[in-house]
């Protein structure tokens, strides 16, 4: 949202307005940082519900058991096993990342993802096809009981 100012005398108000705006902002910021009370209700106030924003808490609390777990285990495995030797820097990315994509996992996406694979195993053992890629025998019913063209 840009402004268009017509002469000088606009900008200048304008940069002042801007300025105080500023300095106000700044008071606000060291009043708050003032004592170790001012800084605890500071961080109270971060955990708290607001008004218009989610808080933390609400946010960790109307999440699934299976996303908070994740949201543990998924950084751990990856930075505990699959990138054990690399540095600060990669391991504190991949906790990032992970923790981005711990918030998509809930029991819906798991629970659906378990059907396909299930869906895959039924699909191949009712088509003849065992566990270890060789084809069963499949009994086929002619009808005719097999002692009774006994010679």
């Amino acid at each position: 949202m840009e402004k268009s100012f017509s002469s000088l005398a606009e900008l200048q108000a304008e940069i002042d307005l801007l300025k105080v705006r500023n300095f106000q902002q700044e008071e606000v910021l060291k009043e708050s940082l003032s004592s170790p009370s001012a800084i605890f209700s500071s961080v109270k106030g971060f955990f708290m519900s607001g008004n218009s924003k989610k808080s933390l808490t609400s946010d960790l609390l109307n999440q699934d058991i299976l996303t908070n777990v994740a949201r543990f285990v998924i950084p751990l495995f990856m930075n505990g096993i699959v990138f054990k030797k690399s540095g600060f820097i990669t391991k504190t990315l991949i906790t990032f990342l992970s923790q981005k994509v711990a918030k998509q996992v809930n029991s819906n996406a798991v629970s659906g993802i378990l059907d396909k694979v299930k869906g895959i195993f039924a699909n191949r053992k009712s088509s003849g096809v065992s566990n270890f890629g060789v084809k069963t025998r499949r009994h086929v019913d002619y009808g005719i009981p097999p002692d009774s063209e006994s010679y």
